[in-house]
Formats: structure tokens, sequence, C-alpha cells
């Protein structure tokens, strides 16, 4: 039997139609998964600390009598001396994961854009201190032909 479809004028056939959704319903399902990035940072006495990716991508600069919100894309900040604490990698079947701890000196300055970033700090216009930084990334992985193990350092 062909059967029709009538909506809006348009004529369907039953065949078309479920493709169209058996299509639709892959490409949605395919490409929707959750991921997430983020780094935090920070000094051992929190007066210096940002975090980036999926957060709110700022530094905030503390001192005695107040506190500053620098967004992240004003500034440049160079790591020296950077030390890996403990890195952890986890593949499963549909699922992947990477943390790191890690320290190292920071160097923060305004960015070339935006020159009066740090206009606040009196002297020279940059932060130097020392952070300790946590870097976790995951999402949607395929299922590995052999089983992987997790690896910790």
């Amino acid at each position: 039997m062909n059967s029709l479809f009538v909506k809006d004028g348009n004529i369907l056939k039953r065949g078309k139609m479920k493709f169209t959704l058996a299509l639709v319903s892959f490409l949605t399902l395919s490409t929707a998964h959750a991921s997430y990035f983020a780094t935090h940072c920070s000094n051992s006495q929190a007066t210096v600390k940002w975090e980036t990716g999926h957060n709110s991508n700022t530094l905030t600069y503390t001192n005695y009598e107040s506190s500053k919100e620098i967004p992240f894309y004003e500034l440049k900040i160079d790591l020296e001396k950077e030390v890996v604490l403990r890195e952890e990698r986890i593949h499963r079947c549909g699922y992947s994961s990477f943390t790191r701890v890690f320290a190292a000196k920071a160097t923060i300055s305004p960015d070339a854009d935006h020159p009066g970033a740090l206009d606040f700090l009196d002297g020279e216009k940059k932060i130097e201190t020392e952070v300790i930084c946590t870097t976790h990334v995951n999402g949607r992985a395929p299922c590995p032909e052999k089983p992987v193990e997790t690896i910790k350092e």
C-alpha cells in the first residue's frame, strides 16, 4: 500500500518521511554531546586567580582594599618553569577525560589591544606570581578496539 501524508499542501510518501526522520535523528544524536574544558589557576594567597574554558574567562586580582575582575582577552599570560604535579587520562567506551595539575611562574601583562587593562596597579603594569593550575577536559570518545587503561602519573 502506498500511503501518503499531507501537510501544508505537501505530499510525502511514507518511505521518504521515515528516511528523513531517521536522517535527522541520526545527525542530531551523533553531533549532540556534552563536552567540557576548563583551566583554573591561583597563587597561594588567592590574590591572583583565573579561569578559562567553560567558565567566566576572567582574572580576579585582590588586594587588601578591593577586588578587580579583568576579562581574560584583555591580558597576556606567560607561564614559565612549568612543573606537572599530576596527570590523569581516562578513555572508556563513550567517554574520555584528561586532568592535569601543574605549577608555574606566571607573568601577566596587558594584551597589545588593551594596554590599560592593568592601569589600576601602582608602578609597573604587570603581575608576577607563582600559580597552581588544574586543567580538565572531558567529552565523548569512540569505543576503542582494545581496552585502554587509565594512566596516572
